[in-house]
Order: C-alpha cells, then structure tokens, then sequence
C-alpha cells in the first residue's frame, strides 16, 4: 500500500509539472495572442527610407493653405498607429524601447499636417507627407549639417508641442519604457567564478552602490537580536566585527 501510495503521488507531481509547463494559451489549444497592428508597425520602423536631398522649402502658412487646396486632410492617412523605434535611433545608443505613436489621433487633435509635415522633398510628384525619418536620419550627416538628426527632430516636434499644450509627457519615460539590462552581454567573468571575482566585475560599474553598501545596515551590523527570544542583550557576531558573508 505504501508503494501504491507513493507511486500515486509520484504520478501527481509528474502530472503537475508537465501541466505547469504549459501557458494558458497551449492548455487551451491556442497560440501565443499578439497583437497584429503592434506586429505591423515594429514592422514597419525596421525600414529606413531613402535620404531625401533636396527638400522644397515653403513659410508655414504658405505650405498650410497649400494642403488645404490640394485636400490633403486626416482622410488621407495611411497608417494610423506607429512604433518609432528606428534602426537609425539605436546605431548610437539603445537604452529605451520605442514610442507608441497615435498618429490619427495626434492628426486630429492638432488638425493640421503640416505642423509636423513641414517639408517634403522637391519634385513634382513627391509624396508632402514623408516620414520623418526621410529628411532626418543620423546627426551631423556629411554634405547635410544643416539637417538635425532623427533623435533631436523627434524630440524637438513632440517636446516642443508637448511643452506648449502643457497635456503630454516630456520626460524619458513618459513616452519610453526603459530597456533592462542585459548583463549577460555586460559582464566578463570565468566559467565558475568564484564570489570575490562576482563582487569584482559588479564594482566595475557599480562603485557607488558599492560605497552605499558599506555604510548600510546590513553591513556595519554588530550588537543584541532584538527580537530574538533569549537573545535581547546577546551580542551575536556582525559583519562589522567577524564577517561571515563578505564576499
């Protein structure tokens, strides 16, 4: 009986871990739910579009009442939802994740494409609402050190717009989530390093965390366990005094 018992159990616990092993989504028979407009713009940020050269430049209220007479409106939006995470943008640095950008919904609040549209490539039939990115790619471009950068006309538009309707984000991560750290990639430490070598490679960016660490509780710890029973005025061994777990 007891072997029966235990097989039992055996057989439970098995069970268990295979059913635990499986998402929500398989236990059902379904796959992984993602979704498809957030897969169509990362999508489409990966594309870096031909650098525009020659830009036909026009006063503002000239190139407004030029898209009221063509009637490039709001009607004519392509793509009503982007991800502004270019290839362009993580060549220098890549420490936020990208921007949600409601473009129907910013066009219809500001109810005019040109305030973010302000320039278009010279020619004929050249399309008047290029992607910023057209214009502005890497900063200080040779042969274009009058055009800024994607990063800078990027924050320049939003921030600037966000400033003067005092309704939007103009912080970091009020607009970006912060990328963890990968600190596999980070770190260069032996196959079985040992806890001194640990402590080592951490310092060797963390060297203010390092000098918290000693002036901290845990560390200068020395004196009575006050809420220890039978060891109120016991004074048990610190890490300010024999330190055990120094690493």
């Amino acid at each position: 009986m007891r072997y029966l018992a235990a097989l039992t159990v055996l057989i439970w616990i098995l069970a268990g871990t295979a059913f635990a092993a499986t998402t929500p989504a398989e236990k059902q028979g379904h796959p992984e739910f993602k979704a498809p407009d957030q897969a169509k713009a990362v999508k489409r940020s990966e594309k870096v579009p031909d650098f525009v050269k020659d830009v036909l430049i026009e006063p503002p209220v000239v190139r407004s009442q030029r898209f009221i007479r063509e009637g490039i409106d709001i009607e004519d939006i392509k793509h009503s939802y982007f991800w502004l995470d270019s290839p362009i943008l993580k060549k220098a640095e890549d420490r936020y994740k990208g921007v949600r950008f409601m473009h129907t919904k910013h066009a219809s609040s500001i109810q005019d494409c040109t305030e973010c549209h302000h320039a278009e490539p010279k020619g004929g039939d050249a399309n008047a609402t290029v992607a910023c990115s057209a214009c502005h790619q890497e900063p200080f471009k040779k042969g274009f050190p009058e055009r800024i950068g994607l990063k800078a006309a990027y924050h320049l538009q939003c921030l600037g717009c966000h400033e003067k309707e005092g309704k939007a984000p103009v912080g970091c991560e009020g607009c970006h989530l912060k990328k963890e750290v990968g600190h596999k990639d980070l770190v260069e430490l032996p196959e079985d390093p040992t806890p001194f070598q640990v402590t080592r490679e951490c310092l060797s960016c963390h060297q203010k965390a390092g000098e918290d660490m000693l002036k901290s509780a845990h560390w200068l710890w020395k004196g009575p366990s006050s809420y220890t029973m039978r060891h109120h005025k016991n004074i048990q061994i610190g890490t300010a005094g024999k330190t055990l777990n120094n690493f």
